[in-house]
């Protein structure tokens, strides 16, 4: 399962990330099938992997704009899912009770971190938060 997290929109049906830049809005791909679509690949002599597509877009060629975060369900407790190596869920959480009783490493003042195997999370699941007022 890929984990998202942060601002996503649609256009002409498939969801892409999106983000302000500058004055401008673009939205952005891993897709190489997406140059057909008037996407410019983003720093091509680079080389980068995976590679980042880009296309600037107007708000009225776009659908709703929303916020989606990855969360699963740890010994019945829900934590948000940055990100997966492949094998494992690396897990996230502020401080509380849970991340001693589970022996989350603390990354910064407040935020603390697991790797956990997969088959350890019970259920994992996007969740999104429509924004009203992306181009305010």
């Amino acid at each position: 399962m890929s984990i998202k997290s942060g601002i996503y929109t649609t256009y002409y049906g498939k969801e892409y990330r999106i983000a302000r830049i500058e004055n401008h809005y673009e939205i952005i791909s891993n897709d190489e099938k997406d140059l057909n679509k008037g996407f410019i690949e983003y720093k091509p002599e680079k080389n980068l992997n995976p590679r980042i597509f880009f296309k600037m877009v107007s708000p009225s060629e776009i659908g709703d704009v929303y916020e989606i975060s990855t969360f699963c369900l740890y010994h019945g407790f829900e934590f948000h899912i940055t990100y997966d190596d492949g094998e494992n869920y690396v897990l996230v959480s502020d401080y509380s009770p849970l991340v001693e009783k589970f022996n989350f490493t603390r990354i910064d003042k407040f935020g603390y971190e697991k790797a956990v195997p997969k088959d350890e999370v019970d259920l994992v699941y996007e969740k999104k938060e429509l924004i009203t007022d992306f181009f305010d």
